[in-house]
């Protein structure tokens, strides 16, 4: 935690000496969700499903994210430092070094033309719907498609904004996810993106990865799309995304992984939503899931907005499998997986 009282420290005397830079220019945010889950197959270990990185502990109150930030910006310059705590942090941070961690976002960037930015660092990724800013999604839980695709790429980023209602994403990053880059693994990512906005309320996305995710001497090349479409008329909100994959085999061969979602969203009022979710993952060969599955989900969540900045929410969430992937207390395996979630959460 040291790292995160030191930047805490550090937002109280930016005012104090930075007197040569003009105050307009920063913004000061944080955001704390906290949470408990419970899962109907009680895992010994407390820990739920390996494929979730949020709302991952059972049975216990618990703090998925704690993050604060500052930004900067000025004309044509512009950077960004974040830093967090929480079980999102330990769980889809647990292979970066200590110091990275603590790590949700550092960037710096400079416009190189009117509407064309380049920045360099740590980022939220140009794939998905879905962040880890949970009070900007649609459901309490992340879905399948979001947990097992980067959230945050390590890099260089160009965006250009082609018109109003489009805009492009060049990436050269330091791999599939990847603060530092993993041992012997020398090559780097590549990825692209459109964003396009045709009417008010519709958004529709593609964006691509491609890279290599051997270990020297062998390559692995991995190429990934993902597609979605996210729409908002009066009361109703729809989304649908889909991934696929593929990645060479060590032994030859090509192995696919994809995965499909559909949300719909009601508002009730100002105040109250409902949402609904279906998804279906297959990553048979374990190509981005540590043990290869398919499986199935159906969640439905009810979020009540206290204010603009707090956001109460509960969700049931439930996993369908073919085989028994899913653990039950001593060492026995179930088909199924239920739980109940519920999550407070503040913007400020």
């Amino acid at each position: 935690m040291k790292p995160l009282l030191s930047f805490l420290f550090s937002l109280l005397i930016i005012p104090a000496i930075g007197q040569d830079l003009n105050k307009d220019n920063f913004n000061f945010s944080a955001y704390l969700e906290t949470y408990y889950s419970y899962d109907f197959n009680q895992p010994d270990d407390q820990n739920r499903p390996d494929f979730l990185y949020n709302f991952s502990r059972h049975n216990e109150f618990s703090i998925n994210l704690a993050m604060v930030k500052m930004a900067y910006q000025s004309d044509g310059i512009r950077a960004n430092l974040a830093l967090m705590a929480g079980t999102y942090a330990q769980f889809n941070m647990a292979n970066e070094p200590t110091w990275a961690q603590f790590i949700n976002e550092a960037s710096l960037g400079v416009r190189l033309h009117e509407k064309l930015w380049l920045d360099i660092g740590v980022m939220p990724s140009h794939i998905g719907f879905e962040t880890w800013i949970g009070a900007e999604c649609w459901h309490l839980s992340r879905s399948l498609l979001a947990e097992n695709s980067p959230y945050f790429l390590t890099g260089a980023r160009l965006s250009y904004a082609v018109k109003e209602n489009i805009d492009l994403t060049l990436w050269a990053s330091n791999g599939w996810q990847n603060v530092q880059r993993v041992e012997r693994n020398r090559g780097l990512g590549l990825g692209f993106g459109v964003t396009h906005r045709p009417i008010p309320g519709l958004e529709i996305n593609y964006a691509n990865y491609l890279g290599n995710e051997g270990i020297d001497p062998v390559k692995l090349w991995r190429f990934f799309n993902n597609f979605y479409l996210q729409s908002e008329v009066g009361y109703w909100g729809l989304t649908l995304g889909t991934d696929y994959g593929i990645q060479q085999a060590y032994l030859g061969g090509i192995n696919q992984w994809y995965g499909l979602t559909a949300s719909l969203r009601r508002a009730i009022d100002e105040k109250v939503y409902v949402a609904g979710r279906a998804e279906y993952y297959s990553d048979p060969k374990g190509i981005i899931l540590n043990e290869g599955l398919k499986v199935s989900g159906l969640s439905c969540n009810l979020d009540y907005h206290y204010n603009p900045s707090a956001l109460f929410r509960l969700e049931v969430r439930q996993f369908i499998s073919s085989e028994g992937v899913f653990s039950l207390p001593g060492g026995r395996f179930s088909k199924g997986n239920t739980a109940v979630t519920a999550s407070f959460s503040l913007s400020f």
